[in-house]
């Protein structure tokens, strides 16, 4: 018998990298059968679904309701023995409690982030009026709901393990770390002797995460530098405030002729162009779940400066050439030495040491085996009637070289940190 999952996902929310790492690897391996559920979902979004032997499944239809309220209406005919949702915020995660009752299903929560901790740094936080508990309350009220929950990276692990440590609950949290994406292999060629008269840096942000992204440490950074030849990059998701967040680094001291804003689409191709027209990544975030551009960084073998306040950042910490890549201070003034560092050393040295940094991370975070140890915890949850594990838990228990031919295919979308 294969075990039947659905990934359950808004529009949005299909297209993002941990989400697409876990379509092509679940499609890879025999002992499952995946369908996703995804209202109002796109042809390019069933065309990429096909290729990977996927179907996609549309919401009932309900007069009135948006997308995300059709989330929690799967059709009849979908047959689910595992549910699948990534939660973000109050909008998309607790549809889950309505599959599960009407399909007699498990249910799997996939989390991304910290909202207390986000909320720390945000001047305007949205009011929870009206609800009896707070974004971050409620998250972890599905967590404990939820059968098993999926942790992006060791920091939200951490937080959500904490969190339901009160009721015994922390163990039915699992580590996932994201696995390089393969599709930004080899995007950036090697170049010799190059004199490099403008270093462009990128940092990805949004007005309302200005001070959670570390905005305000970049500008103070490049203020502190002093040096035109350093030029910003700060990309914003498309329609975002970007005169707002202009005005905002130049009051917080950066040159204007030292930054450019610009909106980005977050589509791989968009991506690819971007890693090749910049020299460095920086994240000087306050706090943040994981920081997946961080990762497409590396891949396309771009030198990182990641704070140790990212899920990224701890990860980095624990591979033997990955503390250098990482920033232990909020203090602009370190963050500008770092970032000079980089910028005067020769340029063959940055892309050697960058590959030795995502080596290290293939070998430390190995995406088959956290799969499979994965998929071993989903058989766990279906016991035959005999209280044995069905069957299938011996079928192919190492779906790892489809996997890795397949995590190359995946479409990257927008994400909490583009």
């Amino acid at each position: 018998m294969v075990l039947k999952i659905t990934l359950a996902s808004n529009v949005k929310g299909w297209g993002i990298m941990m989400n697409g790492q876990l379509e092509i690897a679940l499609a890879s391996d025999q002992r499952v059968k995946v369908s996703g559920f995804v209202p109002g979902n796109t042809q390019e979004q069933r065309d990429q679904a096909q290729r990977l032997n996927i179907t996609l499944y549309d919401a009932k239809h309900y007069i009135g309701f948006d997308t995300n309220e059709l989330l929690a209406y799967p059709p009849d005919d979908l047959k689910i023995d595992l549910l699948i949702m990534h939660s973000y915020g109050r909008h998309v995660g607790k549809q889950a409690q309505v599959i599960t009752d009407a399909k007699k299903c498990k249910w799997v929560l996939v989390v991304h982030t910290i909202s207390e901790e986000l909320e720390k740094y945000m001047k305007a936080v949205a009011s929870s009026s009206g609800f009896k508990e707070s974004e971050h309350e409620l998250q972890v009220n599905l967590c404990e709901k939820a059968d098993l929950v999926l942790a992006v990276g060791p920091q939200v692990a951490k937080a959500y393990k904490d969190a339901l440590r009160h009721c015994g609950n922390q163990d039915k949290v699992i580590t996932l770390m994201p696995s390089i994406p393969k599709e930004f292999l080899g995007v950036r060629q090697r170049i010799k002797n190059d004199s490099r008269e403008i270093f462009r840096v990128l940092i990805s942000a949004s007005a309302k995460y200005f001070e959670v992204k570390g905005c305000d440490i970049a500008a103070k950074a490049f203020m502190k530098l002093g040096d035109p030849s350093i030029h910003l990059l700060l990309v914003v998701k498309e329609g975002d405030d970007t005169a707002a967040i202009k005005e905002a680094m130049v009051k917080e001291g950066i040159n204007l002729k030292q930054l450019t804003v610009r909106e980005f689409s977050g589509t791989d191709e968009s991506w690819r162009r971007l890693l090749c027209e910049v020299d460095l990544l920086i994240k000087p975030s306050k706090t943040e779940g994981f920081g997946m551009s961080g990762l497409r960084a590396i891949a396309a073998d771009l030198p990182v400066l990641i704070s140790e306040n990212c899920g990224l950042g701890i990860a980095l910490k624990r591979l033997p050439f990955g503390d250098m890549y990482v920033v232990d201070s909020q203090d602009p003034q370190v963050w500008a030495e770092r970032i000079k560092e980089i910028k005067e050393k020769d340029v063959e040295i940055c892309h050697s040491e960058v590959e030795q940094l995502k080596k290290e991370y293939i070998k430390e975070y190995m995406w088959e085996n956290q799969f499979n140890s994965v998929v071993a915890e989903f058989v766990k949850m279906f016991p035959s009637s005999d209280g044995r594990e069905r069957p299938y838990a011996e079928e192919n228990v190492s779906g790892g070289e489809k996997i890795k031919s397949g995590i190359q295919e995946t479409n990257q979308g927008e994400e909490d940190d583009i």
